[in-house]
């Protein structure tokens, strides 16, 4: 089922809002929700979407997504913040939705469970038969048992999830399309891997979703993630795009934004 997307722009994309910021919620992020709001405010954002972590039956040494009790608080103090700043800005309750193909029907439940403002889909862990390794990690560790296993195995097991993802869950945004293995030296995608991200935009086309431009791509490789190559098919399929800075410290809030009018000029 395609999902309306709440406030969709008819720009091909709106540098006021920022749709993707963490909190100390989720174990890997610092700083209040309220103080994201401040630097929201200061940086002169319309609107910002709080998106933080979900993730169901994950085997994994530490835990980077909110328990029940830190959504409890979430919505709480969401809504105290949406209150608050309703003069100044429009604050909105979002969430990342961790694919797990293990745990479809589990992540659907807790999608319609909560009162989510704007729901997003992501691929973070890898299951080897027995625990799960992090796909987008900058730990050694990580990126050392991936490769073992195999770069393209990996990677196409990424690729083919999320059209698992977008088939059965109901999302209105795919977050970091091509982030995983993001650290691995030399990354490559092979023609396998181009023809599932084809699939992919395909997919998001006929669900009405739009593709985030991550921005803490810059830093990294210079661009956002997807990549240039990405996001031009993108643009000509129309897809709707929604800059997102991934933000896990407040001063992290609208990174890089200043950078993509140049970049979007560059896909015309």
């Amino acid at each position: 089922m395609a999902l309306p997307l709440p406030d969709q722009q008819k720009t091909i994309i709106d540098l006021s809002l920022d749709s993707h910021i963490h909190t100390r919620l989720c174990n890997h992020a610092t700083g209040e929700m309220e103080e994201y709001v401040q630097a929201a405010l200061g940086k002169g954002l319309k609107t910002i979407i709080f998106r933080e972590h979900l993730e169901e039956d994950i085997v994994y040494s530490d835990r980077t997504w909110l328990t029940e009790a830190d959504f409890a608080y979430y919505f709480e103090e969401g809504w105290r913040l949406k209150e608050k700043y309703a003069d100044r800005i429009n604050v909105q309750l979002g969430v990342e939705i961790g694919f797990n193909p293990l745990a479809i029907d589990l992540l659907q439940e807790k999608i319609t469970r909560y009162p989510w403002d704007h729901i997003g889909l992501s691929y973070h862990y890898y299951f080897t038969g027995k625990v799960h390794l992090n796909m987008v990690s900058r730990r050694q560790s990580n990126i050392a048992k991936l490769a073992e296993i195999g770069v393209e195995k990996v990677l196409s097991e990424y690729f083919s999830g999320l059209i698992q993802g977008i088939t059965h869950l109901d999302c209105h945004i795919l977050c970091h399309l091509d982030a995983a293995l993001r650290h691995y030296p030399g990354l490559r995608f092979s023609a396998t891997h181009l023809e599932l991200i084809d699939r992919i935009l395909e997919l998001m086309k006929q669900k009405n979703m739009s593709l985030e431009i991550n921005t803490s791509g810059f830093p990294i490789r210079n661009e956002p993630y997807p990549g240039k190559g990405i996001l031009r098919k993108a643009v000509a399929l129309n897809i709707h795009l929604m800059a997102g800075s991934d933000a896990h410290h407040p001063n992290q809030v609208g990174r890089y934004f200043n950078r993509l009018p140049d970049l979007l000029a560059e896909l015309r």
